[in-house]
């Protein structure tokens, strides 16, 4: 199971790839969580995030205000669980505005974490279930591989970690259309991260991440001056890059989350 996971994972960049690529400008993620244990095997835990486009026509959450700054808010709640030594699960409830659509998420995962050559290797698949303004709701299922260490820093540790994550396509919810060009992976995301932990209750995590959207767009037919046709149109595959700087201030109530857990 494991080993067709890994490489599920490692071959997923190879098929998707596109003809085409479009490059937006960065944005900016900050993010807060505060989590606490709950008994002896459970987790709480509240995520905060803003999303802020260095290009400020992107910033349209509201005509003016405070949240004109803002191209994107969402905020979270989940509960996590663990089973044994290697298995958890839980289920996340979120709501992300921005200019159109807002929606609302509702995400049951499980995550297994292991070891390979001296890393830690956490894998996670997560369903979503996802309710928009005036749309059809329908459902998406992320996959999730993480690399990475815990490493001292004097008094300290810091955890160098690499991650990859793969919105696939799913017909759950959707009217199916014989005529739709489909992609087996609507959204990719390649993440590098520095997890750094100021006390035992607070870290910050710098990160780097490069999010591909994958979809099919209409190329329209050609014509010269006199109207005649030079080539005929067609349908292409698009990649629209988005490069993304975050930084996470997480701090924990009263207990320290371990590298497995989905709150570290």
């Amino acid at each position: 199971m494991k080993k067709q996971l890994l490489i599920l994972l490692f071959l997923l960049p190879l098929l998707t790839q596109a003809q085409s690529k479009l490059t937006l400008p960065t944005t900016l993620w900050p993010e807060l969580q505060l989590s606490a244990g709950i008994g002896d095997e459970g987790m709480l835990f509240l995520q905060n995030q803003y999303h802020i486009n260095t290009d400020s026509r992107y910033n349209d959450l509201d005509d003016s205000g405070v949240l004109s700054n803002f191209e994107r808010i969402e905020f979270s709640l989940g509960y996590e669980h663990t089973f044994s030594e290697h298995w958890r699960g839980g289920a996340i409830v979120r709501y992300a505005a921005e200019n159109f659509p807002e929606a609302f998420f509702l995400s049951p995962f499980i995550r297994h974490n292991g070891n390979m050559k001296g890393l830690y290797f956490n894998k996670q698949l997560l369903f979503e279930y996802v309710i928009q303004d005036e749309m059809e709701a329908f459902g998406n299922f992320r996959l999730t591989g993480e690399l990475g260490k815990r490493l001292p820093l004097k008094n300290k540790f810091i955890t160098p970690s690499l991650s990859y994550e793969a919105l696939l396509v799913s017909e759950f919810g959707k009217e199916e259309d014989e005529n739709e060009e489909k992609r087996f992976v609507d959204r990719t995301r390649l993440r590098l991260s520095l997890n750094y932990e100021l006390t035992e209750k607070l870290r910050i995590n710098p990160y780097f991440m490069r999010q591909t959207d994958r979809y099919y767009v209409m190329v329209p037919p050609e014509y010269d001056e006199d109207g005649q046709l030079l080539q005929e149109g067609y349908t292409t595959k698009r990649n629209r890059i988005i490069p993304v700087v975050g930084l996470e201030i997480k701090y924990t109530l009263n207990r320290t989350p371990q590298t497995a857990s989905i709150t570290y």
